[in-house]
């Protein structure tokens, strides 16, 4: 159980099937009952699901601070874009927004560790790190992590793997601006100069909406900082 502890953690689980997982944890602990005493081999996995199953409790109780709210902020919060003078409005944003959704999936039986996956992971990062630099110029507001998704109703892990990125901008010509620079440029050429034909088990997606203003709104209860309300708040403290 630890070993199939660690190696889930090591990796990302949504890869691989949740059957697939407890194989390879079991096959690993038959391995250590083989080479170590068994009552180490059995008594080891027992204590630490024991030592977590405590330590739940125990911060459940309230006993031991919940390191997972740490950054909660409760009670309501919103975030705007300011006006030119720095005031919020009462209502709806007067400044216009973008959101660009950027997708890539897998189909392949080994998710993100197929071929190509490095290649492409390699041209998000300088993207994302482009964008950051330039964010003044291409009116760049922020991104998400990775959020995986596995959308396939009742029936989880069968269909593949889906990466969503949710970016926000100030306009669509800033938008714009970010496609053509070198960074993503040297993506999006990779990708249709060959790779979407070498490497068919991994897709590209992309969405883009532009809110007008007094059309958008953003509200979070009891929740960490996430989305806009998390990226944005560098640019606009």
């Amino acid at each position: 159980m630890s070993f199939f502890c660690t190696i889930y953690r090591t990796f990302k689980p949504v890869d691989y099937t949740i059957s697939t997982w407890l194989t390879l944890g079991a096959i690993l602990q038959c391995i250590v009952v083989a080479i170590l005493p068994r009552s180490i081999a059995v008594v080891l996995p027992v204590a630490i699901l024991m030592y977590r199953f405590i330590c739940g409790y125990l911060i459940a109780k309230g006993t031991l601070p919940n390191p997972i709210t740490k950054e909660v902020t409760h009670g309501r919060q919103t975030w705007q874009i300011p006006s030119a003078d720095g005031t919020l409005t009462t209502t709806g944003s007067k400044e216009s927004i973008v959101v660009l959704v950027l997708s890539v999936s897998w189909s392949h039986p080994n998710g993100r560790y197929s071929p190509g996956s490095k290649v492409i992971g390699g041209y998000f990062s300088n993207m994302w790190l482009d964008a950051n630099q330039n964010r003044e110029s291409y009116g760049f507001l922020g991104n998400t992590p990775s959020l995986s998704t596995q959308d396939d109703g009742m029936r989880q892990d069968s269909k593949g793997t889906t990466a969503v990125y949710l970016s926000y901008w100030k306009t669509l010509e800033g938008l714009h601006k970010f496609a053509h620079a070198s960074p993503h440029m040297k993506g999006q050429l990779w990708w249709e100069n060959g790779a979407m034909d070498e490497f068919p088990h991994m897709g590209i997606a992309h969405e883009v909406y532009e809110v007008p203003p007094g059309n958008w709104e953003n509200v979070y209860h009891n929740f960490r900082p996430f989305g806009i309300c998390k990226w944005s708040s560098d640019v606009f403290p």
